[in-house]
């Protein structure tokens, strides 16, 4: 395609740079570049403990595997969400209650949420932080407080972002878990880390990230887990190239901002509409439009060369919930009428201008 739905800001230096510092490594796993991306990580988004991994997928269930959750524990989770949210938990058998979302949003409805919340006294809610917009409210605060449930937030999409307070977003409660995979705002290729503040949280990150073993050092003493783990450790090479990414953070911002606020002032055509991006510290990664007739603008869009995504999706479109009973209007439309349009930090503005013009002719 002409114009891929994502571009990065990567050049072939950065890759040259990557493999030179890991070239006299000992280590090509959870080597010195994991813990310098790791350290990098604590001061960029102000937190204790990141234990990084090989993907934001991989984050999520280390976070569920550190919730304990098991079989007919009780799970909230939004409805529109990408499977990596909420899957870990199906996985453990546990009972998932999903929520729709706000009329006319990818947000989660926290009326509907609390409300669940109150009658069903979960163990877990999963929070979720869609393209670059924080999710929080204030009656979820009081009812985490008193009903003392974990939350896990997924911030895949929103690893740039703060609240209006000025909080990075996803650092909030729990745990929180990010992507750097390559459609991400910040990437290392394949990879991703969780986030806490609570010591006893990171230990347990810690060790599952390595088949259950608390340290590198207690596995070369004693040979054995502590408790159960998978193999989820991540290359120095993907952690360098992160590591390179991420000092470019101001760079990517201004231009996503940039890219977001040429669609907004320049994209004309009515049956396009422009996602609207809540919060005063918001980078959105993605430039979502709906449309009603999504099938025909995409063959449009294919015959000029445009390549588009459609994003997340519902879970109730999902195999796994297939029969999942409920009612979730809100997040139905916006599931179906969402389409991507090409962004990301690499592209230039000239080129984004040459996509409108095409698309106000739709």
């Amino acid at each position: 395609m002409q114009y891929p739905w994502f571009k990065q800001i990567h050049t072939s230096k950065d890759f040259s740079n990557s493999l030179n510092a890991i070239v006299n490594n000992k280590k090509m796993t959870m080597g010195p570049q994991t813990t310098k991306l790791e350290n990098y990580l604590k001061k960029f988004l102000k937190v204790k403990h990141v234990v990084l991994t090989t993907s934001g997928t991989s984050a999520l269930m280390m976070a569920t595997m550190a919730a304990e959750i098991k079989h007919n524990d009780i799970v909230i989770s939004p409805n529109y969400t990408w499977v990596a949210t909420t899957y870990p938990s199906k996985i453990m058998g546990a009972d998932i209650k999903l929520v729709d979302n706000s009329p006319n949003s990818v947000k989660v409805s926290f009326k509907i949420l609390n409300e669940k919340i109150k009658k069903y006294k979960p163990k877990l809610v999963l929070l979720v932080h869609l393209n670059g917009q924080p999710t929080y409210n204030e009656e979820f605060h009081k009812l985490k407080k008193k009903n003392k449930f974990l939350v896990i937030e997924d911030a895949a999409q929103s690893m740039l972002s703060k609240t209006n307070a000025g909080d990075a977003c996803g650092t909030y409660y729990d745990i929180g878990c990010f992507s750097l995979g390559i459609a991400k705002a910040i990437n290392m290729v394949y990879g991703g880390f969780c986030t806490t503040n609570s010591s006893k949280l990171a230990a347990k990150l810690v060790a599952i990230r390595n088949n259950g073993v608390p340290s590198q050092e207690w596995f070369l003493k004693l040979e054995m887990s502590l408790r159960l783990g998978l193999n989820l450790k991540p290359s120095d090479l993907h952690a360098s190239i992160g590591l390179i990414n991420l000092k470019k953070n101001k760079i990517i911002s201004k231009n996503l901002l940039n890219i977001y606020k040429y669609y907004k002032e320049n994209l004309k055509n009515p049956k396009l509409k422009l996602e609207n991006i809540e919060g005063k510290f918001s980078v959105p990664i993605y430039v979502h439009v709906f449309v009603k007739n999504r099938k025909n603008f995409i063959s449009y869009c294919n015959k000029k060369k445009i390549e588009l995504h459609i994003g997340t999706m519902c879970l109730t479109d999902s195999a796994p919930f297939k029969n999942y009973k409920g009612k979730f209007p809100n997040a139905k439309l916006v599931s179906q009428s969402i389409v991507r349009l090409p962004s990301g930090a690499g592209y230039k503005l000239k080129d984004i201008a040459k996509v409108v013009n095409i698309l106000n002719k739709y």
